[in-house]
């Protein structure tokens, strides 16, 4: 169902998330339509569009780039007005430049880039064009997250100190032998920008509704690199600080991984209570869930009475749904107003330098053997 107010988006890739995407896209409640799709291999393209389009007429009004022109094709149509990059870290700079200088919204899977300093050239640059660049972190706008850090901001876990999460899945052989994200000329960071970019991500949330501080300080405290100097295993501390005092208000210690079982959980500690979700990422399809657990404790008593409450959240759309909607939602309203300063396009951007700023860190303290590095 296409309305000719929804944003116009073409992919650049076969890659498989954007297999997942192309789902979101096509939901009447995103706000977008699937128009076109770029790939180096027209048949792969074409074989894209056959398996995960599915409804009867609609292929055909997908615009179909093949060859070595493929991506540029795209990026330059008419019929675009905002392109998603699923592709290595280490050419994305690339076609993110050349889609914002022609007039396209970007929406891309993080890590956005190498490093911060190419991200904030981008930024800059999605400035001067009037266009909006998002990373397709999509937890952040699931209905369950908001709820949760509206929570922890009116106080309900009292002054959150501590999260403790973990962020792994186990990769196989075919993993380990072609995948991008083990790759130093794909995704140099492997599983630190991969998995643990979700870890910090939720934990910045946390700092920002519990004590409006930001990371100063960042350590790795244990790395497992493979034969291309790419973690694949690693154990991190990120130490958040308010601005005004400068000392450490809350520690996230986090474990990401591409050889444990999958796991995807969190602790958020607090002063009065903790709050645990067992699937912060990628929840379950039956139902959004989050745990609280307080406790009441008496002189006379040897051990402390544990409370336990589960929350459960009615989160639909789903949070991929979500994402892309309100993808078009900032970027609608930054072209009606011809000016960059949308206060939710800005708060998005900002934390996700800030994601990249801390990623940077901690590959700097693995390249000095496991020193703290400040930020």
């Amino acid at each position: 169902m296409s309305n000719e107010s929804n944003l116009r988006v073409g992919i650049l890739g076969a890659a498989r998330i954007a297999k997942k995407n192309v789902a979101a896209l096509r939901s009447v409640s995103s706000g977008c339509d699937f128009v076109a799709i770029a790939s180096r291999s027209l048949e792969k393209a074409q074989a894209f569009v056959r398996d995960y389009v599915s409804t009867e007429g609609e292929e055909t009004m997908i615009q179909i780039f093949g060859g070595d022109s493929a991506y540029d094709e795209l990026i330059q149509s008419d019929s675009v007005s905002a392109v998603y990059v699923p592709l290595p870290v280490s050419v994305k700079k690339e076609w993110i430049i050349k889609a914002l200088r022609n007039k396209k919204h970007v929406l891309c899977e993080k890590p956005v880039s190498v490093n911060s300093g190419d991200y904030e050239d981008l930024l800059c640059i999605a400035k001067e064009e009037n266009r909006f660049l998002m990373d397709g972190t999509m937890f952040v706008h699931n209905i369950r997250t908001h709820q949760i850090m509206d929570f922890i901001s009116e106080g309900g876990l009292g002054q959150v100190s501590r999260i403790n999460s973990e962020f792994c899945f186990t990769g196989d052989d075919e993993f380990f032998s072609q995948d991008i994200r083990i790759s130093k000329d794909g995704d140099p960071h492997g599983c630190i920008g991969d998995l643990g970019w979700y870890n910090i991500r939720l934990a910045q949330l946390v700092a920002k509704a519990n004590h409006s501080a930001r990371a100063k300080k960042v350590q790795t405290t244990y790395w497992k690199l493979n034969s291309n100097n790419v973690p694949i295993d690693a154990q991190g501390l990120v130490f958040f600080a308010n601005d005004d005092t400068n000392e450490t208000d809350m520690i996230l210690s986090f474990h990401c991984s591409f050889l444990h079982v999958l796991q995807q959980r969190v602790s958020i500690v607090g002063s009065e209570k903790t709050l645990d979700v067992n699937d912060f990422v990628i929840p379950r399809e039956d139902a959004c869930v989050y745990s609280l657990h307080g406790q009441t404790l008496t002189v006379n008593e040897v051990f402390s009475t544990l409370s336990n409450e589960y929350v459960e959240v009615q989160c639909n759309p789903v949070q991929e749904v979500l994402m892309w909607r309100n993808f078009s939602k900032i970027c609608e309203e930054i072209e009606k107003s011809n000016d960059w300063t949308n206060i939710e396009a800005v708060t998005l951007s900002e934390i996700s330098l800030e994601n990249q700023r801390i990623i940077d860190g901690l590959m700097e303290s693995i390249a000095q053997d496991g020193k703290p590095v400040y930020l």
